[in-house]
């Protein structure tokens, strides 16, 4: 599904971000980053849906090279949750969900129906949800919309950039770790 193929990312000075990745992530796997601040992960993830450049290389998805994708139409069809949350101010929580399939042009029925069903996923009612806005939401809810927003339109491939940071744990489950 998302092949890299000698992908390095140099930036001036020529400070070496991304250093010759070869990496093969099939259908339904999960991959994981890990390594220290600094160490490439941002970039690497923001390479596969064109955020950032690769300076060679190749990154295929779907056997198609991204290079010759357009951007944002390849961005469309990938969930992407950033480090730091970023939902727009002054749309409301389902404006804010609904971003990526408005753009594809799903019908205003479907739209709402898949809103109330990611809502509803974790545990937030949409009834008292749906129209807040995200100052009126805590840390956690505020990064859970944020994964919703990238869940919305379906998407063969999630790019999760430390997603998990802000959330609090769902009502009625326990903190503790086991």
């Amino acid at each position: 599904m998302v092949i890299f193929e000698d992908v390095t990312k140099v930036y001036p000075g020529n400070y070496k971000a991304v250093d010759n990745i070869n990496l093969k992530v099939g259908k339904g796997e999960l991959v994981v980053l890990i390594g220290p601040s600094g160490c490439g992960k941002t970039t690497t993830l923001k390479m596969v849906n064109r955020l950032i450049q690769p300076s060679s290389g190749k990154i295929y998805l779907d056997g198609f090279d991204t290079d010759k994708l357009d951007p944002v139409e390849l961005r469309r069809q990938i969930g992407y949750v950033i480090q730091d949350i970023a939902l727009f101010p002054h749309k409301t929580v389902a404006g804010n969900i609904a971003v990526v399939p408005r753009l594809k042009k799903w019908n205003r029925e479907d739209v709402t129906k898949r809103v109330d069903e990611l809502l509803n996923m974790v545990n937030m009612e949409p009834e008292l949800f749906r129209n807040r806005f995200p100052n009126e939401l805590s840390g956690g809810q505020q990064q859970r919309i944020g994964v919703l927003r990238a869940l919305a339109a379906e998407p063969e491939v999630m790019l999760m950039d430390e997603p998990f940071g802000a959330l609090t744990p769902l009502p009625g489950t326990s903190s503790k770790m086991n």
